[in-house]
């Protein structure tokens, strides 16, 4: 067994507007950066709840992964293999797993295991911010137009929502299409007023419309307004299955717990002929990293959801990353956690 140790850094960054989430504004990201190393290899994690969509808080993470971090420093065995089905952090630790120490427990260890880096994906872009904000950037835009633009919607009136969408559209050139994320703020009626309103056949779809996951396909039967999972496959529970008019799934890492869970819903998804798709929830650099390779991995020639550090003041990370080699982190915005001075003093 070769040598292993790993410690935790806690991170605040910066961002340089407020983030509004479905029940928060957020000033700042927080989260923790695992730091794994075996032998002479080092891999890294991302641990950032989201307030308002995780469902355990950044303190109950960090209870966990410093559980985690003890026993790899006390000597137990670790290996990917340990983590299949989540048993060396049930029946070893006797922790029940929470989604974003998953996620950054088996990224962790699946940075110990790449030699390379895989050729980064075309990103997604996303619209967010007052229309007018988004016009200009659209007025500013230069070069070639993406295929696909995501637009958040939900946080204002159904008519805001309309007139929001068809101002975007009318901005685009005819040949690239949107897509919507309601966040289940709407109801069933107002979905179909919604689409009623707009053209539906340049929306490659909405992600969780409503909050019940049964009217989606009736949505779509309604309207011809396609749909994509995002909250709904954040259960651990749920079962992908076909759905009538299904167009995407979402995959969120740091949500929906763990690469174990994401490659069994990237499988399904493709078994089922619908598109997966990943996205981040605004992790540091670290973090997007990881879902970026994640991406071009499994999902080649998917645009993924990664349009989100340009919201971050600065960096975490302050030059290239390499397969296996320390990473530069910009100490402006990191600092020990409890873990780390009481390996300090046992030094």
């Amino acid at each position: 067994m070769k040598d292993s140790n790993a410690d935790i850094l806690k991170y605040r960054l910066p961002l340089k507007q407020p983030l509004l989430l479905k029940h928060a504004s957020l000033n700042k990201r927080e989260g923790l950066i695992l730091r794994l190393r075996i032998g002479d290899r080092c891999g890294y994690g991302d641990i950032a709840p989201l307030p308002g969509f995780s469902r355990e808080s950044l303190s109950e993470a960090e209870e966990q992964l410093q559980v985690f971090c003890r026993a790899v420093n006390d000597g137990r065995p670790l290996s990917l293999s340990d983590l299949e089905n989540s048993t060396f952090l049930t029946d070893v630790l006797r922790l029940q797993p929470i989604p974003s120490v998953l996620f950054g427990i088996e990224s962790a260890l699946w940075w110990l295991q790449q030699d390379h880096w895989f050729v980064p994906p075309e990103t997604g872009l996303l619209l967010q911010g007052d229309t007018g904000h988004i016009l200009h950037r659209l007025a500013q835009w230069q070069g070639n137009w993406a295929t696909e633009f995501k637009l958040k919607i939900g946080r204002d009136s159904i008519e805001d929502d309309c007139v929001r969408i068809n101002t975007v559209l009318q901005a685009l050139p005819k040949s690239v299409n949107i897509k919507l994320d309601a966040n289940q703020q709407w109801t069933l009626d107002q979905a179909i007023r919604i689409a009623a309103s707009i053209d539906v056949k340049r929306v490659a779809y909405v992600e969780e419309p409503t909050a019940n996951v049964a009217e989606f396909s009736q949505l779509y039967e309604k309207t011809g307004l396609r749909f994509a999972l995002d909250e709904t496959v954040q259960n651990p529970e749920y079962l992908l299955q076909p759905m009538h008019g299904l167009a995407a799934v979402v995959i969120k890492p740091t949500l929906v717990g763990g690469l174990a869970r994401c490659w069994q819903l990237v499988t399904t998804g493709r078994s089922l002929g619908v598109r997966t798709v990943f996205s981040s929830s605004y992790e540091s650099s670290i973090g997007l990293h990881i879902v970026e390779q994640l991406s071009a991995q499994w999902t080649p020639g998917e645009l993924p959801g990664l349009d989100t550090l340009s919201a971050f003041i600065d960096s975490l990370t302050s030059e290239r990353i390499i397969a296996g080699q320390p990473l530069a982190i910009n100490p402006a915005f990191v600092s020990d956690t409890e873990l780390n001075r009481s390996i300090e003093e046992r030094r």
